[in-house]
């Protein structure tokens, strides 16, 4: 398991609404990214607490850390997210999101990509139905998890394979080359190493 990641607060303020998360056990891998509504001392006090409940309740399914979630940030400004499970083992990933968060896999060494499908609306204004999508993945596959503080598509087949090699200086690639500086932004990049 390899993990890059960072964010960037709008005009390098002191409060960053947009957050990550993973941890990892027994083979399985959870990620985490959350996009606070907004930004500032707001939306960085909504997304940390999201990302601290699915940190505490990471053994549930996902639909239910979702929903769970939904209820604990009911007096927040409410959060966008994603999480995914990467099952080693099974060679397996499930995803489930809400709101514009994104997240796409980039697999095989032509860096062929598909994207994972968020639900529409916002955790703690009340979600309506949260499905979790299941998907193939192999070692070496990336995970690319970000929030709309960058561009909803961008193009990372043209970069040098030695950028491929280091996840963290992929991520910091990836926000410095496609962030859209007005809005805070992440980027979460995971390699499976298991599969």
């Amino acid at each position: 398991m390899e993990i890059g990641a960072t964010r960037r607060a709008l005009l390098d303020a002191p409060h960053c609404g947009d957050q990550y998360g993973y941890w990892h056990a027994d083979g399985t891998t959870l990620l985490c990214m959350v996009d606070g509504l907004g930004h500032g001392k707001d939306a960085e006090i909504a997304a940390k607490a999201a990302v601290e409940y699915v940190g505490e309740h990471r053994t549930e399914p996902l639909r239910d850390i979702l929903v769970g979630c939904d209820s604990e940030l009911r007096y927040t400004r409410g959060v966008a997210m994603g999480i995914a499970l990467v099952d080693g083992r099974s060679g397996k990933i499930q995803f489930a999101g809400v709101g514009n968060t994104r997240a796409r896999v980039v697999t095989g060494r032509n860096r062929k990509s598909f994207h994972m499908t968020s639900a529409y609306g916002i955790v703690g204004a009340g979600i309506r139905s949260v499905v979790a999508e299941v998907f193939d993945i192999v070692s070496g596959d990336l995970v690319i998890m970000y929030t709309d503080g960058l561009k909803e598509v961008f193009d990372i087949s043209g970069y040098d394979a030695a950028l491929f090699l280091d996840v963290q200086r992929l991520a910091e690639r990836i926000l410095l080359d496609w962030n859209r500086t007005t809005d805070d932004a992440a980027v979460l990049v995971f390699r499976n190493t298991e599969a």
